[in-house]
């Protein structure tokens, strides 16, 4: 492989993983915007687990992920039952456990756990981080191609 070829690949390898950071800053963000809009937009109600879906994992792939399904009642007094969480977990506390969720008040099926310190600080870490190497990735194997 010549001297050239290489370095065309690294410059399209470079605005790839520039495009795919920016792309998942884009994706936390939305993520931040859509807890913060929950937490003062969505209703919080306490629901039991009733079912789960699991799928399973190896352990060197972290283990099974596990996806609460549960039932609970809305402010307006509306049994919602058999509501799938949004946000499938590590750990499952087990069928007839209580968890806090939060719940759009126009779509109550849509449902998910109401860890918003967790999920923000995350975000908030991984953000500057997505939205600092993506545009130097892209700016920079762009500057590669053109060179």
């Amino acid at each position: 492989m010549s001297v050239g070829a290489i370095a065309t690949f690294a410059s399209i390898s470079m605005v790839w993983a520039g495009a795919l950071f920016l792309l998942l800053g884009l994706h936390t963000l939305l993520r931040i915007i859509q807890r913060l809009r929950l937490r003062f937009a969505g209703n919080v109600a306490v629901a039991t687990i009733v079912d789960v879906e699991v799928i399973e994992r190896g352990v060197d792939d972290g283990g099974p992920i596990y996806t609460p399904i549960v039932d609970y009642t809305t402010r307006a007094g509306e049994r919602v039952r058999r509501a799938t969480l949004r946000d499938p977990d590590l750990s499952f506390p087990g069928i007839g456990a209580t968890v806090r969720v939060v719940y759009r008040p126009h779509d109550p099926d849509w449902v998910t756990r109401t860890d918003w310190f967790g999920a923000v600080l995350s975000a908030l870490f991984l953000l500057p981080v997505y939205l600092t190497a993506g545009p130097f990735c892209l700016c920079f194997g762009i500057k590669m191609i053109i060179s």
